[in-house]
Formats: C-alpha cells, structure tokens, sequence
C-alpha cells in the first residue's frame, strides 16, 4: 500500500554496516536471478540501464528472499532520498476543505510514486525546512506567488505544479482546462435561454481562479451579453465566500437568473442561500460549479457541475515528478486535461 507521511522534518538514521547473519544480501539475489551482483543493484535501484525482462527476474529473486533494500544507505550512495515533498497549501478555501477536492489528487499521486519505490511526504508550507532533503517537490493548492515556489526553485529542486505555475528548466505544469469548463458551463446556460448569468469567482491570486474569471468575462463578452459589474463577485474557492456571494446576488434589484461558481464549495453554498431567500434552485436560479465533488451529486438538487478527473492530475503529477529526478532533458513540461460538463438538477430545463 502506498504511503503518505505528515513529517515537518527528515531524519535520516544511521547505518549500520555490521554483517546480519539472518539477513538476506544483494549477493543471494543476484545469484537466484542468474545475473551480476553490479545488475541486481542497479535493478533494484531502478537505473535505466537494466532491461525490464531482467529488472523483473531481479526483482522477484528479492521477493522470494524477503530482501528490502535500505533507502538511507543507499540514499548516501546515490544522493537520492526516494522521497518526494507534496505541499498542499489551503487557496481552495479553508484547509479542511481544500483536503475535500485534494483527497483524491494525493491518493493518485502517492500510488504512482509507490510504484517507482518513492514516498510522498506530506507538508504544508511552513513545514518546508530549508535543509530539508527530498528528490523533487509536488505543490498543490500554493498561490502561484508565494515566496516558497521561488524557493524551491533555487535550490535547484525539481518542482512539479498542479495549477501552480513553477519557473525553471527542471521543473513542470500538470492541471485541468478551466476556460473550457466555464465555456461549458456558460453554453449549458444559454441554451437554456439565460441571458443574466452571474459569477463567483474563486481567489485571484491563483491560477485556477484568474484563469476562470477571464474566461467568463471573454465567453459572456462573445455572447453578447451586457452583464452588470456587480455580477462578477470576488469569492475565494470556501464555501463561506460562496454563500456570503450569493446572498450579495441575490439582494439585487434585478437578481441574476443563473451562477456559475468557480469551486463547488461556494456553488453548493448558493444552492442554501437561494433556498433562504424562498427561491427553488434549478427552476428560479440555476446554479453550476467546478469540481465535481463527491458532495454534488448528492446535494438538494444535485449540482450540474465541471468535473476534473483528479486522479489524473495525481497520477500525472507523480509521474512529471519522476521524470523530473530521472531523466529531466525529456520530460513534458505543461500538461493539460480535459474537462467534462455533468449536468444534473441545479440547472434544470427552463
């Protein structure tokens, strides 16, 4: 099973090199696979040079002997620590929230390091210590501004940012389409025939945030729809902010007839907040949101929502992150997934 560890510091202990009598050694491994002792290490050190065919002879030789390699001797010999820092910082609202819509991006993540022998060491910024030792850095839910992105940076870590923008040579983009979600959103809208359509827009000084409210304002602008300024409001992905929004738009002489939400947090907040004020959600006010939480489905009524597939966005991290370490001169720098419009209740047939 893979492994997520919360450690504000890294320890490693000493290495003992006295002889264990009843300890498996690399030398029984590599004579039950039938190859060099030099092969059998770089097998189980996952070097590139080792055939797959062998790599996996190597590595069921060591199963079958119960052999483990030790990570702190051979991370003096190598110099890699076969640990990955995911910090997760909390700009999708408050962090027990963020962990919400994190949840699955982490899980995905920690299994893919897992099958290359990295773990995921789980940090939240001001956990990061500068002689910390780890192989490459993962940042997850970090305003694209914060002075630790640049940090990292130059300490000439190999940085992976799931819609985090990181600079550098060593150093990539994993995250979804958030101008086609909210082109989705908008063309589910309109052909529905509403022409007053809101925004709450999620915190701007992250990618995620800005990249959606600038894609609402050019997809509104392309209709032709001649929106009021105070039909943009200014949330920050919580669902506090959602519900405090809603209400603002809900007071207005000429209310909006639809919202489209940058997180499903604050869509699911306006669900109540139009229920406060004696509205149906979905026939008087429609509501859509980004995410697809586990929640939206659930919610009275279920919320037409954008899904991100967030273990994709795991699994992608993980995988930049490790050809970040092993083999930087050819790895993908900017990846970009595609989005899916699910719509349920929340914006019903008018």
């Amino acid at each position: 099973m893979p492994s997520i560890s919360i450690a504000p510091t890294l320890r490693i202990s000493a290495i003992s090199f006295e002889a264990v009598s009843d300890r498996p050694t690399i030398r029984q491994v590599a004579e039950r696979a039938g190859v060099s002792i030099a092969t059998a290490s770089r097998a189980l050190n996952d070097r590139g040079d080792v055939s797959a065919e062998t790599r996996e002879r190597v590595r069921k030789a060591a199963t079958s002997l119960a052999y483990s390699v030790d990570r702190s001797a051979r991370a003096l010999v190598t110099q890699q620590t076969r640990l990955v820092a995911t910090v997760v910082g909390d700009n999708a609202g408050h962090r027990d929230l963020s962990l919400i819509f994190f949840g699955k991006v982490l899980a995905a993540l920690s299994h893919r390091l897992a099958q290359s022998s990295y773990d995921a060491v789980l940090l939240q910024p001001l956990d990061v210590d500068p002689h910390q030792r780890f192989d490459a850095a993962v940042l997850i839910g970090v305003d694209d501004d914060d002075a630790l992105v640049a940090e990292l940076a130059g300490r000439d870590v190999p940085l992976v940012g799931v819609d985090v923008r990181c600079s550098g040579d060593r150093s990539a983009y994993v995250g979804s389409d958030h101008a086609e979600g909210v082109r989705l959103a908008l063309a589910h809208l309109y052909a529905l025939g509403h022409r007053r359509i809101a925004h709450v827009a999620g915190a701007p000084n992250t990618l995620a945030g800005s990249e959606r409210l600038a894609a609402f304002r050019g997809e509104t602008d392309r209709l032709g729809l001649d929106l009021p300024d105070e039909y943009v409001r200014r949330g920050d992905f919580s669902s506090a902010s959602g519900y405090r929004e809603a209400c603002a738009l809900l007071a207005l002489r000429e209310r909006p007839t639809a919202i489209v939400a940058a997180s499903d947090l604050m869509a699911l907040a306006a669900l109540q907040a139009i229920r406060e004020v004696g509205l149906e959600p979905g026939r008087d006010v429609a509501v859509v949101g980004f995410d697809d939480l586990e929640a939206a489905a659930l919610a009275y009524p279920p919320l037409t929502t954008i899904r991100q597939d967030r273990r994709e966005l795991g699994t992608l991290a993980a995988t930049r992150a490790i050809e970040l370490i092993e083999h930087p001169e050819g790895t993908a720098r900017t990846t970009v997934l595609p989005v899916e419009l699910v719509v349920r209740a929340s914006s019903a047939v008018r």
